[in-house]
């Protein structure tokens, strides 16, 4: 059962801030997913609805147009996308539809405004 939430973020040093004030969290197979937003939430879902993965490889200038003229130096983990760093169980067949599942209703409850 995935259990769906709003949570607050906290400002550590308490001043106001332009940056969201709370984040969507989905707990679901062993791993909390949190997004600050439902852009966020959407591109999640679209890698989960793929069956097979999509190259972990960065065209160079995608690179250069994302990271400036010292890309070359930023190369490794700096450049890691988010879905590179997910739990390799979560892509399993069923943990994956688990998952698929509840990502989707969270979605659907935040578009609501229930969430």
């Amino acid at each position: 059962m995935a259990r769906i939430s709003k949570e607050p973020v906290e400002i550590p040093d308490g001043n106001a801030s332009l940056l969201p004030s709370h984040v969507i969290v989905v707990r679901v197979a062993s791993f909390a997913f949190r997004f600050e937003s439902v852009e966020r939430l959407r591109e999640c879902i679209k890698y989960y609805e793929k069956k097979t993965r999509p190259s972990s490889r960065i065209a160079t200038k995608t690179l250069a147009a994302e990271l400036g003229k010292d890309w070359r130096e930023l190369r490794g983990w700096d450049v890691e996308r988010w879905f590179e760093r997910l739990p390799m169980y979560l892509l399993e067949a069923p943990k994956r539809q688990k998952v698929l599942k509840a990502l989707s209703r969270a979605l659907a409850l935040a578009e609501s405004g229930e969430l």
